[in-house]
């Protein structure tokens, strides 16, 4: 049987101004430059701590303005010996010496950095001593369970200096399985001469001790890692508007969902990321948040991981039945931990979605079994109210939800509306029966959960529940508008969202402090859907530029651990809120974009959905929007209406 070990290392190494006004003040923390990297002056208090991954391994770096650089690794390693149990082993090392650099035989110390920079990798600048510029880069493999720091020394000086780097080459043992290798050539004793430079590698690498030490080849891990960059910033899926910073968001987050794929006993899926949560899926996070992302970028491998994401599931359903409907599978064994959440819909909701998105009949085909398992569990749980009973939701008890709460419900709801439509592409006789069960939820989740709450039209969150809750947006998310103003009003309001001008987050309950960062993605789509254009946009602005280019981005987490979400719900923000994109079938969806006012036009570039390569364009034409649809070099759709038109694009 394979198994995964996972091992926890801490170790050390010692923009253009908007067309909409008025714009939040700069950012602080995170600046982008005319390269479209971002950029952190590290003489501030705050600490940076961000993570980055390839398939066996997650880095957590931190930057501390008083202790400097280092970093933590979890390396993950899959094994066939077929009698071994599953195993997490967590190890706390001490610090790992850093290459010893001289000049002219003086030890270059190597304290705080100056600035860092990132574009994928990590640059750090350190402040010039003894004549020398120390510039070092840190990042993952994107294929071996290593980390890699590239060094540079470059003359300042006006006259030649001596440098040499010792070599490295330590070899620990974990345990009888598993060796960590440090190593660094070095560089012998060299005259520089102004101006000039010398490079040099260290790594750090996890591997079996039955196997041979592994030489890596950093040349060849930097292109692996560039590509994936180049992918994120230049490739499919890209968001163009007239405001620079929302744009590197979209990408920012974009990079940290191609880099999500990770290697496990189950093959290599998408998962939770952070050096926390990974390995491990969960029916909230990758699947209902991040997968209906993933095709937009057309990028094969992540669609595969999120394919085996989704076996999971079905392997799961297929061999152990649906009570309970299985909720996450967590650690190196990718174990059945949470149940009774509302799973069941969160998963008849994000799968279907992935599947039309993606618009592979053979993927869709071999996958349906999992919609129908899900369906099911959302039917056995129906009530005589005609609504969802879950006992919980994603919150984990956090918070009360009585025996059926709104989130499970509006979920179930859009899950059986995409499911119709992906019965209908497949031929599948389910699609009628999935739209009557849509339509009784519907009037069910008007009945059940229409309310008046703290003086708003909108939804309680189960039934004796008094207070506003974030997750009220869920309804209209999902296209139930019966309570559309009341909702809006409420997410608008001091009570739910009262610091949303200091870009911070909405409050899950309007009662305690706790901020929910997910939910204020989920709602600033929601405005956008709702046509609060302005409003929408003026949060955005201030969410992005608090959020991700402030000090706990450029991924942003409740936890500030660097999750898949709630980050891969900022590019739907764009995709299914201010363009409306909403799938119909495999090769077809609806939009309703929404043109703010000050921007002549947006546009999304060389999406991947459907199975297609095509843009999405809208620009200003006059008091109306001229909506434009190409693929491959054809033109699909040219209409011209008013904002809140919904158009009906095929695919041949």
């Amino acid at each position: 049987m394979k198994r995964n070990i996972m091992l926890i290392l801490a170790t050390a190494a010692a923009m253009a101004p908007s067309l909409a006004a008025p714009q939040p003040a700069a950012p602080t923390f995170w600046v982008a430059d005319a390269a479209g990297r971002i950029n952190h002056d590290c003489s501030g208090k705050d600490p940076l701590v961000m993570c980055m991954q390839g398939r066996k391994v997650v880095v957590q770096v931190l930057v501390d303005p008083v202790k400097g650089f280092s970093y933590q690794a979890c390396f993950y390693h899959v094994r066939s010996e077929a009698n071994n149990r599953q195993k997490k082993l967590l190890l706390e090392s001490s610090r790992a010496v850093n290459p010893q650099l001289s000049v002219n035989d003086r030890v270059l110390p190597c304290l705080v950095p100056a600035s860092a920079t990132f574009d994928g990798m990590l640059t750090l600048a350190y402040p010039t001593s003894e004549g020398v510029a120390l510039t070092r880069s840190v990042y993952p493999s994107m294929s071996e369970a290593a980390v890699i720091d590239e060094w540079q020394l470059r003359n300042t000086s006006d006259k030649p200096l001596t440098l040499k780097v010792p070599p490295i080459s330590k070899v620990d043992a974990v345990d009888e399985q598993v060796e960590i290798v440090r190593s660094c050539a070095g560089v012998e004793s060299i005259a520089v001469n102004p101006g000039g430079t010398i490079s040099f590698v260290t790594s750090m690498a996890a591997h079996l001790t039955s196997t041979p030490i592994p030489v890596l080849n950093s040349t060849a891990a930097r292109d692996e890692r560039r590509a994936v960059a180049d992918a994120a910033w230049h490739g499919p899926g890209r968001l163009e508007t007239p405001e620079p910073q929302l744009n590197l968001a979209f990408t920012l987050q974009k990079f940290h969902v191609l880099e999500c794929p990770m290697e496990t006993i189950q093959g290599v899926i998408t998962h939770n990321g952070s050096l926390i949560y990974a390995p491990g899926v969960w029916a909230n996070d990758p699947v209902e948040y991040s997968s209906p992302l993933f095709p937009f970028f057309g990028d094969a491998a992540l669609n595969r991981a999120g394919m085996n994401m989704y076996r999971i599931w079905q392997n799961h359903c297929i061999h152990h039945g649906i009570v309970p409907f299985p909720g996450s599978f967590e650690g190196p064994a990718l174990n059945l931990t949470q149940k009774e959440r509302g799973d069941d819909a969160m998963v008849l909701y994000g799968l279907s979605k992935f599947l039309l998105f993606q618009g592979d009949r053979a993927a869709a085909a071999e996958l349906w079994p999992l919609i129908e398992f899900s369906a099911a569990s959302v039917l056995s749980h129906t009530t005589p109210d005609a609504i969802v009973a879950s006992q919980t939701d994603e919150m984990e008890d956090r918070y009360p939800t009585g025996k059926a709460n709104l989130s499970t419900s509006a979920l179930a709801y859009a899950g059986y509306r995409q499911a119709a439509h992906l019965a209908k592409a497949l031929n599948k006789p389910a699609a009628a029966d999935f739209n009557q069960r849509a339509d009784a939820l519907r009037k069910g989740i008007e009945a059940y959960f229409g309310a008046e709450i703290e003086g708003f039209h909108t939804y309680r969150y189960y039934k004796d529940n008094t207070t506003l809750r974030g997750w009220i947006l869920l309804p209209l998310a999902m296209g139930i508008s019966e309570r559309k103003d009341g909702t809006v009003a409420a997410l608008l309001s001091n009570k739910l969202w009262p610091n949303r001008m200091e870009g911070a987050d909405i409050l899950a309950e309007s009662t305690r402090p706790t901020e929910w960062g997910r939910e204020t993605y989920y709602a600033l789509r929601t405005l956008f859907k709702a046509g609060q254009t302005e409003e929408a946009l003026d949060l955005t602005r201030r969410v992005v530029q608090t959020q991700i280019f402030g000090c706990k981005g450029p991924y942003p987490d409740e936890d500030a651990i660097d999750m898949l979400c709630p980050g891969s719900l900022y590019p739907r923000v764009f995709t299914e809120g201010l363009f409306g994109i909403v799938p119909t079938g495999l090769d077809s969806f609806e939009c309703t974009p929404w043109l703010p006012k000050a921007w002549p036009r947006m546009a999304l570039r060389d999406l991947r959905a459907f199975g297609h390569s095509w843009d999405l364009l809208v620009e200003r034409d006059g008091d109306e929007q001229k909506v434009t649809v190409t693929c491959a070099d054809k033109t699909v759709l040219s209409a011209t209406g008013p904002a809140g038109k919904t158009y009906a694009v095929t695919f041949q």
